[in-house]
């Protein structure tokens, strides 16, 4: 058991036609986000908490995963979580409230954007990957050392 963070990117969306944030997903980034969700379900029983941008595209990719059974005790959106936030930030943020969890086992998601969701792997990790859409990063949290380990980076096309 231990302390694991999910970073996950968005489905794919569609294109630039009106402002960022308001893109919702396409139909293939909604398969993406159920796929993501459907492997998720293998890995965790419950999230104690799941973190999202207010961007649309994060929204359906979170409420997608949720729909498929995982319960989750707590939501919160971050608006830090688009794709131009601090990552320093986020991952500050998130290690300090996952450190109120009082050291029990703990299951936490953050459903975000590139480049974000690889700048935080980055900063708990020291690896910052390219993350396919509706892409996931299983990381192991050392709260003594305030950083992780990378222990799975997979595409939706690479689940089940």
């Amino acid at each position: 058991m231990g302390i694991y963070l999910y970073i996950v990117r968005h489905g794919e969306a569609e294109p630039m036609t009106k402002a960022d944030e308001l893109r919702e997903l396409t139909e293939h980034g909604k398969w993406e986000a159920k796929r993501t969700a459907l492997w998720l379900k293998t890995q965790v029983a419950n999230f104690d908490c799941v973190y999202a941008s207010p961007y649309i595209r994060a929204q359906q990719t979170k409420d997608i995963i949720l729909s498929q059974g995982i319960p989750c005790a707590r939501e919160e959106v971050i608006t830090e979580l688009t794709p131009e936030g601090d990552a320093k930030r986020v991952t500050d943020y998130v290690l300090a409230k996952i450190e109120e969890a009082d050291g029990k086992d703990t299951n936490i998601i953050c459903v975000s954007h590139m480049p974000l969701v690889s700048y935080c792997i980055g900063e708990l990790t020291g690896y910052t990957p390219i993350m396919a859409t509706a892409g996931v990063a299983k990381i192991k949290i050392d709260l003594d050392k305030w950083s992780g380990l990378l222990q799975t980076l997979l595409a939706p096309e690479q689940m089940l």
